[in-house]
């Protein structure tokens, strides 16, 4: 489908717009303002939207300024055929016309069917679809905002996914790519599925899954409520029962009882009166009694313990007098302790001073053992890297004089070869061979005398003379295509020798020996480099020149220490320090530290033996200082106890106090023994229930007679109520009914199970189906990620690759693109890489679809490459350019037509054909 020319009138700001599209590439400029989103959005409408369609999408086309309504024409090729469509949007008067040059004219109805089957969409949109209406080739027609969306995101539809899975088949593997077989199949399952189910696995409303599950749902709802009727009956058979037997109970047991009670505790009431009144009598005898023997029994205990304490006090004196001779004792022995301590802590102290004055020695000894070494080792490092750079210069040496060719340049340098000899070929297959066999006269092709038995081969047109009267005009055969392949040969020469020339080089195996040098001298320096970095080479000189103070910080040290390297020297159990090395010092040196370690666990061990030593001394003399001050208040003490004791024998009358206590005693026990048998008589006859001289003598019963009437009254009537509820329950027969309902639930329970069993076999297959489909699914994303790789290559140098995923059910998804080793998602990129990546998918998909549309297919950009900046823009040309040259159809409306009317975007191909209009410029406003 290609778009020839397009009238509109009456079409918002535009009254009458005429104009004509290029075959290949058309430009549309004008400044914001002019219509062109008018004119985009009145071709699209003219094509999708219906012509009696009413509402918003016509009242947008309507003219503010013009009388009349909108008209809509477009000249188009389709079928291979060209059509003239004529719409005129008048709500239900509108009218549209079709007609093509072989007599076909239709209008109404019959146009608008024609029209959709030629763009290959099911219908027209009418105006209550018109949220549709973008929807219709939303993969060419890329409005203004939209051209950083990924039209892959949008439903199936819109980018006419059917067709573009059928050319992608084509395309790629017939044997491995889903069948026609296949797709039926699926078909057949989604059909089959979707009788059961919706597309997000719900059962569907008005399915036979759902009216069975439906049926046993009220299946299992009247066998519910079976079985409640039948536990209502039997729980009113029970409440009846229950009730009957409690009036039998009130009647025959509990009523009879209590009244019997009521005579007996009146009885009890009266002889429960008269013992009280004896028993207050005896306790106002006895408590008078209790109060003298009390106080006559605590003055004896209040002696007894006198005579305790004083007996106490006596043995604690005596002890306290024995313990101060021990203390004074032990007091002395402490201190002796003492002073043999501190004399042992300070000869061990001299000793550790001495063999940590050693230590030092053999440290330093080591140390400038350790600077020695490093200072080897730090030369040697700078030997070692002054003979590696001498090494690395070398090489850089040799690969600046080799040229700068890569592994690029080789494979593009054969490239070029190939296409060279490919070239060749085919015009050397295209050529017309002439051999002269005999002649009498001179013969001469060209100027050029022709030898017999000397074939020739003619590549172009040549003349032939024959004596000097005959002059003939051979041409090869071919038509076009052998100049064609002449230009060939000749632009392949010409790409050769200029890769040839700027790389120095005459062939790609003198190029590749180039290469292969170049990358054995990278590797060896590449070792080098690895080489010298192994080596501490940072601060090299300075490290060394920092050694100098260290020693001369040693050479001091040592020489301080000299008094006792001689006194080593002089001990003949001690090693000469001079005649050890390395190991033996740090053999003598640990065994110095081992020695002190010993020797400081001795010396901390005799601390903590002196510390505990002095703290027992303080300990004794705080006991003793204790013990003397005890003897002093026992003795206080005693003699206040014997003033005490005199004074209790004075009041307690001598020896007479034994007797008058034993008298009191008896009359005590004797009122108590009477008290005692008083409360035994009472509580045979039980607790009082009610006060003295009450009117009723049991309260309590008669409370509890008046209840149990009141139960049986209500139990009365609560028994009425239940038997009429057992007669309306039992009416009819509720086990039958329950059996009838189980019966029914089962049988509806069975057909569920087995029409849910189908359901679910049908979406296993389906899943399986799916399954195997994924594993072939990435057959479909490789030809369109082959389709739009070229577009990609040609906006820049850096190797930038499409990323796609083809789902069997939601299609084509998560698009991504590839830097290097990096991939990013399509939200994730820059606005302007964004609307280059949509911008190449839509060129790709344009390009793989154009077979189902008569080899061309229209892309509309609207301002499309709004977020594109200057440095982008030569890549955007050369990617449209590419589409233009891949035979679609690219229509172009932009504010700044100059950014795109320069270079070679608005050049005519030489091998196009010079009758057609391949290229437009178009100025609005």
């Amino acid at each position: 489908m290609r778009l020839l020319h397009c009238r509109l009138r009456q079409v918002r700001q535009h009254r009458d717009l005429g104009l004509r599209f290029g075959r290949r590439f058309t430009l549309i400029g004008g400044a914001n303002e002019t219509g062109k989103s008018t004119l985009v959005e009145a071709l699209h409408k003219g094509l999708f939207l219906r012509a009696t369609a009413t509402g918003r999408g016509v009242e947008e086309l309507r003219s503010r300024l013009h009388p009349g309504l909108p008209e809509v024409e477009i000249g188009f090729e389709a079928g291979g055929q060209a059509w003239q469509l004529r719409k005129r949007f008048a709500g239900a008067s509108g009218t549209c016309q079709l007609s093509n040059g072989a007599g076909v004219a239709l209008s109404g109805a019959a146009a608008e069917e024609q029209l959709a089957a030629l763009l290959g969409v099911e219908g027209p949109v009418t105006g209550t679809q018109i949220r549709q209406l973008p929807e219709r080739w939303a993969h060419l027609w890329v409005r203004q905002g939209e051209a950083a969306s990924n039209p892959l995101q949008a439903k199936q539809e819109s980018y006419d996914f059917s067709r573009l899975v059928d050319q992608l088949q084509q395309r790629g593997s017939s044997g491995a790519l889903e069948s026609p077989l296949d797709r039926r199949v699926l078909e057949l399952l989604q059909e089959r599925v979707a009788e059961f189910f919706t597309g997000t696995g719900k059962v569907r409303a008005g399915s036979r899954l759902a009216e069975v599950q439906r049926r046993e749902a009220e299946a299992a709802t009247q066998l519910g409520l079976a079985r409640e009727r039948l536990s209502e009956l039997e729980a009113a058979m029970e409440q009846l029962r229950a009730i009957q037997e409690r009036l039998s109970a009130i009647e025959g047991q509990e009523r009879p009882a209590l009244l019997a009670r009521q005579r007996q505790e009146a009885e009890r009431l009266r002889q429960l009166e008269q013992l009280e009144q004896r028993r207050r009598l005896t306790i106002a005898e006895r408590d008078p009694l209790a109060e003298a023997l009390e106080r006559l029994r605590r003055q004896q205990r209040q002696r007894q313990e006198l005579l305790t304490q004083q007996a106490q006090q006596l043995e604690d004196q005596a002890r306290q007098a024995a313990a101060v001779q021990r203390l004074e004792a032990e007091l002395a022995a402490s201190r002796a302790a003492c002073e043999r301590g501190g004399q042992l802590r300070l000869r061990l102290e001299g000793q550790r001073q001495r063999l940590l004055e050693r230590q030092e020695l053999l440290q330093l000894r080591l140390d400038q053992l350790q600077l020695e070494a490093e200072e080897r080792q730090l030369r040697e490092h700078q030997e070692q890297l002054g003979r590696l750079q001498r090494e690395a210069e070398g090489l850089k040496q040799r690969l600046a004089a080799l040229p700068a060719i890569g592994t690029e340049q080789v494979r593009e340098l054969r490239r070029a070869e190939g296409a060279l000899a490919e070239a060749r070929a085919r015009c050397q297959a295209m050529a017309a061979s002439l051999e002269l066999l005999s002649a009498d006269l001179p013969v001469h092709l060209d100027g050029l005398a022709l030898e017999i038995g000397q074939p020739q081969l003619l590549s172009g047109s040549s003349e032939l003379q024959v004596g000097a009267g005959v002059r003939l005009r051979l041409s090869p055969g071919g038509g076009e295509a052998l100049p064609q392949a002449r230009t060939e040969l000749e632009r392949s020469q010409a790409a050769l020798t200029g890769l040839q020339e700027g790389l120095g080089v005459a062939d790609s195996e003198r190029a590749e020996a180039i290469e292969r040098q170049r990358r054995a001298l990278e590797s060896d320096l590449s070792n080098l480099r690895k080489a010298a970095s192994a080596i501490p080479w940072a601060g090299l000189q300075e490290r060394i020149t920092a050694l100098e103070p260290r020693r001369l910080r040693l050479e001091l040290a040592l020489a301080a220490l000299d008094p006792i390297r001689q006194d080593l020297a002089a001990d003949p159990e001690t090693p000469a320090l001079d005649g050890l090395d390395r190991n033996g010092l740090e053999e003598e040196l640990q065994r110095l530290r081992q020695t002190t370690t010993l020797l400081v666990r001795q010396l901390e061990q005799t601390a903590q033996q002196l510390q505990q030593a002095e703290e027992r001394e303080r300990e004794l003399g705080r006991e003793l200082v204790a013990s003397r001050g005890r003897l002093e208040q026992l003795a206080g003490s005693l003699g206040a106890l014997a003033e005490r004791l005199a004074a209790a024998e004075g009041e307690a009358g001598g020896g007479d106090a034994d007797a008058t206590l034993a008298e009191l005693e008896g009359q005590w026990r004797e009122r108590q023994a009477q008290i005692a048998s008083l409360d035994a008589a009472l509580a045979a006859l039980g607790p009082a229930t009610a006060e003295p001289g009450a009117a009723d003598p049991a309260p309590g019963l008669g409370a509890a007679v008046e209840r149990l009437e009141q139960e049986r009254e209500s139990l009365l009537t609560q028994l009425g109520q239940a038997e009429q509820r057992c007669a309306g329950l039992g009416a009819e027969n509720p086990v039958a009914e329950l059996e009838r309902r189980q019966a029914e639930w089962e049988a509806s329970r069975a057909e569920r199970d087995a029409i849910e069993s189908q359901g679910q076999a049908l979406q296993l297959l389906q899943a399986r189906f799916h399954a195997a489909q994924t594993d072939l699914a990435n057959r479909y994303s490789e030809p369109l990620g082959a389709a739009i790789a070229p577009y990609l290559a040609a906006l820049g140098r850096d190797p930038r690759a499409p990323l796609l995923r083809f789902d069997p059910e939601r299609g084509f998804q998560d698009l991504q693109l590839r830097q290097g080793s990096e991939a990013y998602d399509f939200e994730k990129l820059s606005g302007g890489m964004r609307e280059q990546l949509a911008g190449a998918l839509r060129l790709a998909l344009a390009e793989v679809l154009q077979p189902a549309y008569d080899g061309c297919l229209p892309l509309v950009f609207d301002d499309a490459f709004t977020n594109s900046d200057p440095q982008r823009l030569p890549g955007l040309r050369r990617m449209l350019r590419l589409a233009i040259e891949h035979g679609v159809q690219v229509v172009l409306l932009s504010c700044d037509p100059a950014a795109y009317g320069e270079n070679a975007l608005m050049v005519a191909d030489p091998d196009w054909d010079e009758r057609e209009e391949a290229i437009q410029l178009i100025r609005l406003g």
